[in-house]
């Protein structure tokens, strides 16, 4: 009986530690400043490897778009506090996606889009919208 309410105790222990350090690490600003720096390389690698072909479902890609570059700008949520200090963000993610784009013009198998720009620009603007209504209450 004692060891199952050591194993009991164990587990309740580890879960707690796990959810507050989680907890900790989210509402820490460097963490998502490290995940930001993390993800805009990801960002430049998923745009500038070779293309992997066409797809399978068409215009996907563009949906692909706008969920990655609104997960930049939710990442970039969590960078900062200050409304002005998100926009400005959200502007830099904005010029980063056609920077990406206008690189992919220069790699054998991709090619610029501006359908892809305006779908990169459309998550992050609705992101950044909702973002701002929800933390801020005003536009």
């Amino acid at each position: 009986m004692q060891l199952k309410q050591l194993n009991t105790y164990l587990l309740k222990s580890i879960r707690q530690f796990n959810m507050t350090f989680i907890k900790k690490w989210l509402s820490h600003p460097v963490a998502f400043r490290i995940a930001f720096v993390l993800y805009g390389l990801l960002v430049v690698w998923a745009s500038l490897k070779p293309s992997g072909g066409p797809q399978p479902i068409e215009h996907f890609d563009k949906v692909m778009h706008f969920t990655f570059y609104g997960l930049f700008t939710i990442i970039a949520a969590g960078c900062t506090t200050q409304r002005k200090t998100f926009i400005w963000l959200s502007i830099f993610i904005i010029l980063y996606g056609a920077l990406m784009e206008i690189f992919q013009s220069f790699v054998p198998s991709r090619f610029m889009s501006i359908a892809d720009i305006v779908a990169n620009t459309s998550g992050i603007v609705i992101v950044a919208v909702l973002f701002l209504k929800i933390r801020f209450r005003r536009l």
